[in-house]
């Protein structure tokens, strides 16, 4: 691994992302620096594949190059990032000699810290095992070929992966790509960190993608638990072990999020779907912070990106969701709400089939 590499990644995949989160840090109000740390990098994560699915399915469908789109890209990632770092301090600013929390952490206790090493030990080696040593898997070649042609000929879908013959962005399997453009979001980071799609992909992703799945395993702990660490770690190691014997086929979640997490698909299994649980248990108390609805449509663009599974499968989670919360509470408004979150990817279904 090269040092200029992942530096430039650190700053992609965790720095920018935590930038950008924090403008939903300070519109939640979130307190806890663990807390407001991982909610600003699991959050800004799943912003930038919105943004991304919002700038590429245009620029694919228009036959824009990957380098305009690379350019467009930067942008509106500095545009978010000025934004969420302008509400950010403000936010700190106000808040400063105001706000006295001695008293409310959690202690620490022996136990709890064996537990969190322990938890932190195996999510490491998850996230470094596969990053160093696993580099292979039978539904891998159009992805890294569909990124190798858009990186070297800046062009985007517009070559067969296989004859390498001139092909419209709508002909064949690389139709549902247009809906779900996840190979040229890692091909403009590819393009612009210098680095080879299927080192990034198979050397890099991995590590950091993981990272990010368990950092939002650790939120849905401490909704579940209450804030508890102990009982998150736990719940963490718990994961860990499932994770590591749960490859019984090349489709359960443990071999989805360790053996081909590069793949939209899988992020889509092991980080987005895991997300709107997440999101379903901030609203479905009938006191829930409205604050959160806006992450519906966020995610919904997001899982559009990475997968014909996300777009499926996201209507079939908000109308369920929404069903279950309206028998339960009565509130068409907030079930209207969590329902039109599914139009997006009601869109993009209906242009496939088109």
């Amino acid at each position: 691994m090269k040092g200029s590499d992942v530096l430039y990644l650190s700053c992609a995949l965790l720095f920018v992302p935590v930038l950008i989160g924090s403008f939903w840090v300070h519109l939640l109000q979130l307190e806890g620096t663990v807390n407001r740390f991982l909610h600003a990098w699991v959050l800004g994560f799943t912003t930038m594949l919105a943004v991304a699915q919002l700038l590429l399915v245009p620029m694919v469908a228009l036959q824009r190059t990957l380098y305009e789109a690379v350019m467009l890209w930067k942008i509106l990632l500095e545009v978010l990032s000025v934004i969420s770092l302008i509400l950010f301090c403000g936010r700190e600013i106000q808040k400063s000699g105001k706000r006295d929390d001695r008293g409310k952490r959690q202690k620490m206790t022996a136990w709890t810290a064996v537990i969190g090493i322990a938890a932190a030990v195996l999510i490491l080696l998850q996230a470094y095992i596969p990053a160093r040593y696993q580099h292979s898997d039978d539904d891998d070649a159009r992805f890294i070929a569909e990124e190798v042609s858009a990186v070297v000929h800046g062009s985007m879908y517009r070559e067969d992966t296989i004859t390498a013959d001139f092909m419209y962005w709508d002909t064949g399997e690389v139709r549902k790509d247009l809906t779900s453009p996840w190979t040229m979001f890692v091909a403009m980071m590819a393009y612009d960190g210098g680095i080879a799609p299927a080192v990034l992909s198979h050397a890099y992703l991995p590590f950091f993608l993981i990272l990010l799945c368990y950092a939002l395993y650790t939120l849905i702990g401490q909704k579940l638990f209450d804030g508890d660490w102990e009982k998150t770690g736990v719940f963490l190691i718990l994961l860990s072990v499932i994770h590591l014997w749960g490859y019984t086929s090349t489709h359960t979640l443990a071999s989805m999020i360790l053996l081909r997490i590069w793949q939209g698909k899988a992020v889509c299994a092991g980080f987005m779907i895991p997300l709107f649980f997440y999101l379903f248990y901030r609203v479905m108390r009938p006191d829930y912070e409205k604050r959160w609805l806006p992450l519906f449509y966020v995610a919904a663009v997001g899982a559009c990106l990475l997968s014909g599974v996300g777009i499926i499968t996201t209507p079939i989670l908000l109308g369920i969701y929404g069903f279950v919360d309206f028998c339960c509470h009565r509130d068409w408004k907030k079930t209207l709400m969590i329902f039109l979150a599914a139009v997006p990817c009601g869109m993009y279904l209906l242009y496939y089939l088109r």
